[in-house]
């Protein structure tokens, strides 16, 4: 079976979804922020941005669309490399006992690859956003607060990831301004159209080179 063909079907569905889906919203906010009809600001003289409520919304909907596009894509990778390390039981007799839940399924199967001498060292794929994908979706599968719809990054996850990478530029250059790597509150998880792609294509650049590696060691 092609493996990799199948992970590419799934980012380029991930890819599809979440632009379409968060096209939605992002129209909506720049609607209201450009007074474009149905937002056509009243008269008032009360000061307050008019449609905040609907602007809220707006931005909720489109990170919860960042959020289930980040959840598909470690689903993906997870699905991926299940199969990878498969296929060396099934075709070439080697087993491996790892605890998956010590460390997190990620961490699992990176001593797999050290257990077989694989340099991840020369992998292209940046890591440690491949990482943050999987830790990001802990926290949106499993929220904290009834009372609170936005996802927070987790204070072990900033311990790792002072500076992570699902932030607003805004939000994290407000923090350094502050007190360098000192978050007085999480950040929420807020993750921005380019940041969505680039971790899609972290992904497949990490599962095009395990591949790559797999059938380079199979041909010698």
């Amino acid at each position: 079976m092609d493996i990799k063909f199948f992970l590419i079907e799934r980012t380029k569905f991930i890819r599809f979804f979440y632009k379409n889906a968060s096209a939605t919203f992002s129209n909506i906010t720049s609607d209201i922020e450009n007074g474009r009809a149905p937002y056509i600001p009243p008269y008032s003289e009360d000061g307050e941005p008019p449609f905040m409520v609907e602007w809220l919304d707006a931005k909720l909907g489109f990170e919860a669309c960042g959020h289930h596009a980040i959840s598909m894509l470690s689903s993906s990778l997870q699905l991926f490399l299940k199969a990878w390390v498969d296929r060396l039981d099934k075709y070439h007799g080697m087993k491996f006992s790892v605890n998956f839940k010590k460390n997190g399924w990620l961490n699992g199967y990176l001593d797999i690859f050290n257990e077989i001498d694989l340099d991840m060292s020369t992998c292209p794929a940046d890591l440690s956003i491949v990482e943050q994908i999987t830790l990001a979706r802990n926290s949106i599968q499993h929220p904290k607060y009834l009372t609170i719809i936005n996802v927070s990054h987790t204070e072990d996850d900033l311990k790792k990831y002072p500076s992570p990478y699902f932030i607003h530029d805004s939000e994290l250059t407000l923090a350094l301004e502050e007190d360098e790597h000192s978050w007085l509150m999480p950040p929420t998880i807020s993750p921005t159209e380019e940041k969505v792609l680039e971790a899609i294509s972290q992904v497949e650049l990490l599962c095009s080179w395990l591949e790559s590696e797999y059938w380079k060691a199979r041909n010698k």
